[in-house]
Protein backbone atom coordinates (compact mmCIF):
# COMPACT_ATOMS: atom_id res chain seq x y z
CA UNK A 1 0.00 0.00 0.00
CA UNK A 2 1.53 3.72 -0.92
CA UNK A 3 0.02 6.44 1.13
CA UNK A 4 -0.76 10.08 -0.22
CA UNK A 5 -1.26 12.46 3.06
CA UNK A 6 -2.84 15.62 2.58
CA UNK A 7 -0.30 17.07 4.90
CA UNK A 8 -2.33 20.60 5.94
CA UNK A 9 -5.71 18.62 6.22
CA UNK A 10 -4.01 16.64 8.73
CA UNK A 11 -2.66 18.76 10.64
CA UNK A 12 -5.45 21.33 11.05
CA UNK A 13 -8.49 18.55 11.68
CA UNK A 14 -5.79 16.88 14.73
CA UNK A 15 -3.55 19.57 15.76
CA UNK A 16 -4.87 22.50 18.02
CA UNK A 17 -1.52 24.42 18.80
CA UNK A 18 0.02 27.59 19.24
CA UNK A 19 2.98 26.85 17.89
CA UNK A 20 4.23 27.85 14.56
CA UNK A 21 2.98 26.47 11.48
CA UNK A 22 6.67 25.57 10.76
CA UNK A 23 6.93 24.07 13.86
CA UNK A 24 3.88 21.95 13.58
CA UNK A 25 4.45 20.72 10.28
CA UNK A 26 8.34 19.37 11.43
CA UNK A 27 7.01 17.73 14.39
CA UNK A 28 4.70 15.95 12.00
CA UNK A 29 6.93 15.01 9.53
CA UNK A 30 8.84 13.33 12.42
CA UNK A 31 5.84 11.83 14.09
CA UNK A 32 5.58 10.22 10.36
CA UNK A 33 8.95 9.52 9.48
CA UNK A 34 9.14 7.45 12.86
CA UNK A 35 5.93 5.36 12.33
CA UNK A 36 6.51 4.77 8.73
CA UNK A 37 10.18 3.77 9.45
CA UNK A 38 8.94 1.44 11.85
CA UNK A 39 5.84 0.02 9.93
CA UNK A 40 7.56 0.27 7.16
CA UNK A 41 5.34 1.81 5.13
CA UNK A 42 5.73 4.11 1.85
CA UNK A 43 3.94 7.50 0.94
CA UNK A 44 4.18 11.20 0.80
CA UNK A 45 3.14 13.70 2.42
CA UNK A 46 2.21 16.78 0.52
CA UNK A 47 1.86 20.09 1.57
CA UNK A 48 0.48 23.28 -0.15
CA UNK A 49 2.87 25.01 -2.07
CA UNK A 50 6.61 26.11 -2.43
CA UNK A 51 8.11 26.29 0.58
CA UNK A 52 9.25 29.60 1.59
CA UNK A 53 12.93 30.85 2.44
CA UNK A 54 14.41 29.87 5.72
CA UNK A 55 12.56 26.45 5.59
CA UNK A 56 13.40 23.59 4.99
CA UNK A 57 12.57 21.94 1.50
CA UNK A 58 10.99 18.53 1.13
CA UNK A 59 13.82 16.54 0.12
CA UNK A 60 15.99 17.38 2.52
CA UNK A 61 13.80 15.67 4.96
CA UNK A 62 14.71 11.92 5.05
CA UNK A 63 12.04 9.58 4.05
CA UNK A 64 9.50 7.80 4.55
CA UNK A 65 7.48 9.39 4.01
CA UNK A 66 8.48 11.67 0.66
CA UNK A 67 7.78 15.26 1.76
CA UNK A 68 6.50 17.30 -1.06
CA UNK A 69 5.59 20.59 -1.25
CA UNK A 70 2.98 21.20 -4.29
CA UNK A 71 4.48 23.97 -7.06
CA UNK A 72 2.79 27.75 -6.75
CA UNK A 73 -0.86 27.53 -7.59
CA UNK A 74 -1.43 23.89 -7.60
CA UNK A 75 -2.99 22.14 -4.38
CA UNK A 76 -2.18 19.43 -2.36
CA UNK A 77 -5.43 17.95 -3.58
CA UNK A 78 -4.87 18.32 -7.00
CA UNK A 79 -0.96 16.82 -6.43
CA UNK A 80 -3.04 13.89 -4.92
CA UNK A 81 -5.53 13.50 -7.68
CA UNK A 82 -2.75 13.67 -10.48
CA UNK A 83 -0.61 11.26 -9.26
CA UNK A 84 -3.39 8.80 -8.49
CA UNK A 85 -4.50 9.00 -11.94
CA UNK A 86 -0.89 8.36 -13.35
CA UNK A 87 -0.58 4.99 -11.22
CA UNK A 88 -0.88 1.95 -12.72
CA UNK A 89 -2.64 0.40 -9.87
CA UNK A 90 -4.87 2.71 -7.84
CA UNK A 91 -5.97 -0.14 -5.22
CA UNK A 92 -2.66 -0.01 -3.82
CA UNK A 93 -3.25 3.93 -2.60
CA UNK A 94 -4.65 4.66 0.17
CA UNK A 95 -5.06 8.95 0.76
CA UNK A 96 -5.45 10.12 4.19
CA UNK A 97 -7.53 12.99 4.48
CA UNK A 98 -11.00 14.40 5.66
CA UNK A 99 -11.12 16.84 2.64
CA UNK A 100 -14.75 15.63 1.29
CA UNK A 101 -13.84 16.95 -2.65
CA UNK A 102 -10.72 15.46 -2.79
CA UNK A 103 -12.10 11.76 -1.32
CA UNK A 104 -14.50 12.44 -4.11
CA UNK A 105 -12.24 12.63 -6.24
CA UNK A 106 -10.01 9.86 -5.01
CA UNK A 107 -12.90 7.38 -4.77
CA UNK A 108 -14.24 7.72 -8.40
CA UNK A 109 -10.51 7.59 -9.29
CA UNK A 110 -10.29 3.83 -7.78
CA UNK A 111 -7.96 4.38 -5.06
CA UNK A 112 -8.60 4.27 -1.41
CA UNK A 113 -8.98 6.91 1.35
CA UNK A 114 -8.73 6.26 5.46
CA UNK A 115 -9.62 9.77 7.40
CA UNK A 116 -7.33 11.45 9.43
CA UNK A 117 -7.93 9.96 12.92
CA UNK A 118 -8.16 6.50 11.72
CA UNK A 119 -4.92 6.83 10.07
CA UNK A 120 -3.26 8.24 12.95
CA UNK A 121 -4.93 4.80 15.62
CA UNK A 122 -3.65 2.46 12.72
CA UNK A 123 0.05 3.83 13.09
CA UNK A 124 -0.39 3.63 16.63
CA UNK A 125 -1.51 0.54 16.47
CA UNK A 126 1.23 -1.23 13.95
CA UNK A 127 3.97 0.69 15.75
CA UNK A 128 2.88 -0.72 19.18
CA UNK A 129 2.32 -4.34 17.40
CA UNK A 130 6.11 -4.27 16.02
CA UNK A 131 7.67 -3.20 19.36
CA UNK A 132 5.81 -6.13 21.15
CA UNK A 133 7.34 -8.58 18.13
CA UNK A 134 10.59 -8.15 19.13
CA UNK A 135 10.95 -9.46 22.17
CA UNK A 136 13.32 -11.63 22.99
CA UNK A 137 13.55 -15.46 22.26
CA UNK A 138 12.81 -18.19 25.28
CA UNK A 139 14.26 -21.35 24.99
CA UNK A 140 12.21 -24.64 26.24
CA UNK A 141 14.01 -27.00 28.87
CA UNK A 142 13.63 -29.22 26.06
CA UNK A 143 16.05 -27.23 23.64
CA UNK A 144 18.36 -26.03 26.51
CA UNK A 145 19.13 -30.12 27.36
CA UNK A 146 19.53 -30.74 23.88
CA UNK A 147 21.64 -28.54 23.40
CA UNK A 148 23.68 -29.28 26.43
CA UNK A 149 24.28 -32.95 25.29
CA UNK A 150 25.37 -31.32 21.69
CA UNK A 151 28.36 -29.57 23.33
CA UNK A 152 29.12 -32.28 25.79
CA UNK A 153 29.37 -35.29 23.35
CA UNK A 154 31.77 -32.63 21.62
CA UNK A 155 34.20 -31.62 24.27
CA UNK A 156 34.09 -35.32 25.10
CA UNK A 157 35.38 -36.47 21.52
CA UNK A 158 37.42 -33.34 20.83
CA UNK A 159 39.07 -32.42 24.53
CA UNK A 160 41.92 -30.14 22.75
CA UNK A 161 39.40 -27.93 20.81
Amino acid sequence: MYYYIDGYNLIFSLIDSKRSLQTVRETLVHFLQKKFTKCKLSGTLVFDGSFKAGEESGHSYPSPPVVVFTPEGTSADEYIVDRIEQAKNRKLITVITNDRGLILHVKSAGANVQNNLDFIETLEKWSKKKKRSKTDPVDTQHNIDRLQKIFEERLKNNPDE
